[in-house]
């Protein structure tokens, strides 16, 4: 599987519980991708996440709404060489993971791996990721003080810099209140080719997530309408 199946203005929604009413919710609000979380603490949800072993039926029974899912596996702690060999007989379509907690035996799965930067990752590593495998990059950039603040033109000048040094297409996450009304500006930055979706616009209950994705499919669908996508 391949984000770009999906082309350019791709809805990818990062669930907030490892959830199959919450993928429904997703899925009904019009989702391309979903996004599932082991072995982490979600700062901006405030969730824990466990082992694949732990979470293992939830992420199974998220799968099977029907969309493709993608898997955080980790970051200090990080699923194992055998889990990873097996994570497609789990429903996982892709992988995603921050570049400093990313393990060589993530490729080993065949499955896409994108890696994801943040705030702290120096800027003279974003042309380094040119050498990795894959055309994505998830490009997490706001600073932990800037979370469920308003957007700023900043970011957008950020995103343009990372794109402009790693050549790959951007995946860009809702760090900030996103508001699907900027998407237009977002997508003004070349390399910007998706929109993740999460805790802070979508909120943790099935009817917020399912009204926040379906705001962001109206204003990615007119997007596309208009050619700008």
């Amino acid at each position: 599987m391949s984000l770009d199946l999906y082309g350019r203005g791709t809805l990818v929604v990062s669930l907030p519980k490892n959830d199959p009413e919450l993928a429904r919710a997703a899925q009904e609000g019009g989702a391309d991708l979903l996004k599932v979380h082991v072995n982490v603490h979600h700062r901006a949800s405030g969730n824990g996440f466990g082992s694949l072993e732990e979470e293992g039926e939830r992420i199974r029974q998220v799968a099977a709404v029907g969309l493709p899912v993608g898997l955080v596996p980790g970051e200090e702690a990080m699923i194992t060489p055998e889990e990873t060999e097996r994570l497609s007989q789990w429903g996982i379509s892709f992988i995603d993971v921050y570049l400093s907690h990313l393990r060589l035996y993530l490729y080993r799965s065949g499955l896409p791996v994108i890696p994801a930067i943040n705030a702290e990752t120096p800027p003279h590593l974003w042309t380094g990721l040119r050498a990795l495998p894959g055309d994505w990059l998830e490009a997490s950039v706001v600073p932990k003080e800037g979370y469920g603040q308003e957007a700023r033109g900043e970011d957008l000048a950020v995103l343009a810099a990372v794109g402009q040094a790693t050549g790959r297409k951007l995946l860009v996450p809702s760090q900030r209140a996103m508001d699907p009304e900027d998407l237009g500006l977002y997508f003004r930055v070349p390399e910007v080719h998706a929109i993740m979706i999460g805790a802070v616009v979508t909120g943790q209950e099935p009817d917020s997530l399912y009204q926040a994705t379906a705001a962001f499919r109206r204003s990615l669908d007119r997007l596309r309408a208009k050619g700008w996508v």
